[in-house]
C-alpha cells in the first residue's frame, strides 16, 4: 500500500483552507480598523500567503497573495500621508516581498508534486511489472490475493508470485527471498524470469524448479561482482529463495469429474492449505519438503513432486511467513490455522479482506516482513449459451459462492516498517 504525504492529504481541503484564509484576511482587516492606529495587525496578514503556498492550490495560492497584498495596500496606502512613518513603508514593501515569495514556493511545490506525481507513476510501472495486479485468471485456476511490501511506499518486495497458463496447464508460484523490502528485488526477479520461461518449455514442475534454480545462481554470480555495494553483494551471494510451485494438468486422467488433479514442489516453503466447501480445513503436509531455492547443490536427489487430488469445491491457500509469523504486542505470533478455519465458509475475497485486516489488528498496523497470501480455486465454466438460461443464473450463483470477484479488493491498511 502506497503511502500519501501530508501535502495530498492537505489538497482533499484545501477549498475550505482557501475560504478561511478569506476570512482571516477579512478578520485582520476589520480588527486593524477598529483597533486604535499605534495596534496594527495588518503586517500579520502575510500569514495567509504562506499557508496558503503550502497547502493549497498554486492558483489559489497566486489569488491569496493578490489579495493579501491589496489589503495591507488598502490599510496603509500605496504611499503613506506620512514619508517619514517607516513602519507603513516596510509593511508595504515587507508584505510584497512575503507575497512574491510565496508565489514562487507555491510555483516551486507544484513542480515538485508534478516530479513526485511522475516517479510514482514510473515506479509503480515498473513494479507491476515485476508482479501482476491480483487476482490472476487461467482457463483452469483463478488466484487471488493480496501482497504488502515491508518496504514504505513500495508496491513489491521479497515476496513474489505468478501464474502462468502453458499448453500443459497452468502453474502457480509463490515464493519469499531471503530478507525484505526493495533490496531482494534482484533475486525475486531471477527467479520469477525463470519460472515464467521454463514453465512454457519444460512440461514438469521438476524441471521448472531446476530452471528457476538455475536462474538464482546466475543471479548471485553475477552480484558476486558488483563492486558498487560491498555490503550488497555478500548479501546477494548468501541469498536463497522458498518457493511452492503449483501445477494443474489438463491432461491428467480422473475418473471423479468432482475432483481435480493437482501436483506441486515444495522448496522450503510453509505447507498449502487445503479449504474445503464443508468449513474443513487442514494443511497440506508435502512428503519432503526439499530445500529452497539456491541450496539445492546440498543434496543429490531432485526435489519430490507430490501428486494429490483435490475436490473440483476446494480451494488452496498458501501465503509467505510474513503471515504466518507477524508477531502480536506480546510477541505472539500470528495464528493462521485458527482463522482460516474459522473463515472457511466465507467467500474468497470476503476472507483475503478479514485476513488482511485481522493482520493488521494483530501486528498494531506495523507489519515487520512482507507478506503475501493466495487462495486457488478452479475457475468457473463459462455458460453454456444453449443452456436455460434460468438455470445458467442458478449455477452461477452457487459458484461465486467462492470465486474471486475482480471488482473487489482487500481494504486492509497495513502500514509497513517498524520505523513509521
Amino acid at each position: 500500500m502506497r503511502t500519501v504525504p501530508f501535502r495530498a492529504h492537505a489538497r482533499s481541503f484545501s477549498n475550505g483552507i482557501f475560504i478561511a484564509l478569506f476570512g482571516y484576511i477579512a478578520l485582520v482587516i476589520l480588527v486593524d480598523r477598529i483597533t486604535p492606529q499605534y495596534f496594527r495587525l495588518d503586517a500579520y496578514a502575510a500569514m495567509a500567503p504562506l499557508v496558503a503556498a503550502a497547502l493549497c492550490s498554486f492558483r489559489q495560492a497566486v489569488i491569496i497573495a493578490a489579495v493579501d497584498f491589496l489589503a495591507v495596500v488598502v490599510l496603509s496606502g500605496w504611499v503613506p500621508d506620512d514619508p517619514h512613518n517607516v513602519n507603513r513603508i516596510s509593511t508595504v514593501v515587507g508584505n510584497a516581498l512575503l507575497a512574491g515569495a510565496s508565489i514562487m514556493v507555491a510555483w516551486l511545490m507544484r513542480e515538485r508534486d508534478g516530479l513526485l506525481h511522475r516517479l510514482l507513476v514510473t515506479g509503480e510501472a515498473a513494479q507491476r511489472a515485476l508482479l501482476r495486479q491480483l487476482p490472476l485468471r487461467s482457463h483452469d485456476v483463478t488466484v487471488d490475493g493480496f501482497y504488502v511490501s515491508s518496504q514504505q511506499d513500495a508496491l513489491v518486495g521479497g515476496d513474489i508470485y505468478e501464474v502462468v497458463e502453458t499448453p500443459y496447464g497452468t502453474r502457480v508460484l509463490i515464493g519469499d527471498v531471503q530478507g525484505k523490502g526493495l533490496r531482494t528485488l534482484g533475486a525475486g526477479a531471477a527467479v520469477l524470469t525463470a519460472f515464467r520461461e521454463a514453465a512454457y518449455y519444460r512440461r514438469g514442475l521438476e524441471g521448472g524448479v531446476v530452471a528457476m534454480e538455475q536462474g538464482l545462481r546466475r543471479y548471485v554470480s553475477s552480484s558476486a561482482g558488483d563492486t558498487e555495494s560491498t555490503a550488497g553483494g555478500e548479501l546477494d551471494r548468501e541469498r536463497f529463495v522458498t518457493a511452492l510451485v503449483f501445477g494443474v494438468d489438463q491432461t491428467a486422467a480422473v475418473p471423479d469429474e468432482r475432483a481435480v488433479p493437482l501436483s506441486f514442489v515444495a522448496c522450503g516453503h510453509l505447507a498449502p492449505y487445503l479449504i474445503q466447501s464443508d468449513g474443513t480445513v487442514r494443511e497440506l503436509e508435502p512428503e519432503e519438503p526439499g530445500l529452497p531455492l539456491g541450496l539445492g547443490e546440498l543434496v543429490s536427489r531432485p526435489r519430490a513432486v507430490q501428486h494429490i487430488t483435490v475436490p473440483a469445491d476446494a480451494r488452496v491457500f498458501t501465503c509467505t511467513d510474513g503471515v504466518t509469523e507477524a508477531r502480536g504486542p506480546g510477541g505472539e505470533f500470528y495464528p493462521l490455522a485458527d482463522r482460516l478455519g474459522g473463515w472457511a465458509r466465507l467467500p474468497t475475497p470476503e476472507l483475503l479482506a478479514r485476513l488482511q485486516e485481522d493482520l493488521e489488528l494483530h501486528t498494531g498496523g506495523r507489519l515487520q516482513d512482507d507478506a503475501a497470501a493466495l487462495v486457488m480455486e478452479r475457475t468457473a465454466p463459462a455458460p453454456d449459451p444453449t443452456a436455460d438460461p434460468g438455470a445458467t443464473a442458478g449455477a452461477d450463483g452457487d459458484a461465486g459462492s467462492t470465486r474471486a470477484d475482480p471488482g473487489h479488493r482487500p481494504t486492509g491498511r497495513l502500514r509497513r516498517g517498524a520505523g513509521r
